[in-house]
């Protein structure tokens, strides 16, 4: 039975939007090494919005990727890139990818909202809109 992690970032301005990549790309790199990486895809949807689904093998092995110094690093930026984030995780008997449409209904109804400097209205409100892209997704194993 996978455990699943979901995550969704807004970032906040065209003017983060390079480093928040190049960050990614580090994290995306890394991911791809981790030790009980089932597999993984990340989407990005409209006003840069991000959201990234790993399965793994066990929780540890996500908290392991989590403390890897690549990921370390991008979220330490987090609060000043982005005025959305928030994540979830649970485990299923699946070892397929839900949905997009069920990843965010998951998400919303009972995802944990990240700390951000700048909160935009919807992360006030822990309301956020529906997926609209879902043609540039990426698979990452």
């Amino acid at each position: 039975m996978p455990f699943v992690s979901v995550t969704r970032l807004r970032v906040k301005s065209i003017f983060f939007l390079i480093p928040f990549m190049r960050a990614n790309e580090a994290s995306v790199k890394e991911l791809k090494r981790s030790k009980g990486l089932v597999k993984g895809k990340e989407l990005i949807d409209k006003k840069l919005t991000f959201w990234t689904i790993t399965l793994w093998e066990d929780e540890g092995s996500m908290k392991a990727f989590r403390g890897s110094s690549s990921h370390r690093n991008a979220m330490q930026h987090l609060p000043k890139w982005c005025n959305e984030a928030s994540y979830h995780h649970w485990v299923q008997e699946e070892n397929e990818f839900p949905s997009w449409n069920t990843i965010s209904e998951k998400l919303y109804s009972e995802g944990k909202l990240s700390k951000v400097r700048n909160p935009s209205k919807a992360q006030v409100e822990n309301k956020f809109p529906p997926i609209k892209w879902t043609k540039t997704e990426r698979r990452l194993r």
